[in-house]
């Protein structure tokens, strides 16, 4: 008798220390999944904030040129004026300052978003590069205003989707 009583405090103990360590194993796992989605959203967090810094110096950079282009452009186009040296030095300048904001967007932004980056600065290039150089017709400085402004904005549209700017709540 005495030995089916060791016997059932030895199984009972048994099956304890295997629940124990089973309970023990659930929460490692549990603790091992929450670890794992912390540092994915950790991860998304920190990407989705270099996107948002690296697309709003890109617009900002885009944005900065165009207020340069535009008086230029209406001064060559609608009075057939020639930039002066500041015009010519400035727009000259901001075309140089927007390859400081490229890095980061050829690193961090999707081929999608960087395609219409590339269309969309090459075109003000192409429209800033038509402006200092002079003799080239109004009609083709309009049509490469149109095309800048149209690729600007399909960037814009690009990287708002991107980041979920205008997803509705």
């Amino acid at each position: 008798m005495a030995l089916l009583g060791i016997a059932g405090v030895l199984s009972a103990q048994i099956l304890a220390s295997r629940r124990e360590d089973k309970r023990w194993l659930r929460e490692q796992q549990r603790e091992d999944l929450r670890w794992q989605r912390d540092r994915q959203r950790e991860r998304e967090e920190r990407d989705y904030r270099s996107r948002l810094d690296a697309y709003g110096r890109v617009i900002s950079a885009l944005e900065t040129w165009a207020w340069a282009l535009y008086p230029a452009r209406k001064a060559v186009i609608e009075r057939a004026a020639v930039l002066d040296e500041s015009q010519r030095a400035e727009l000259s300048q901001l075309r140089d300052l927007m390859q400081d904001a490229l890095g980061p967007m050829n690193l961090l932004a999707s081929d999608d978003v960087r395609e219409l980056m590339r269309l969309a600065v090459n075109a003000r290039a192409d429209f800033t590069a038509s402006l200092l150089r002079g003799g080239v017709r109004a009609d083709e400085l309009r049509a490469q205003w149109k095309l800048s402004i149209d690729t600007y904005v399909a960037l814009r549209t690009a990287m708002r989707r991107d980041l979920a700017v205008d997803l509705p709540e």
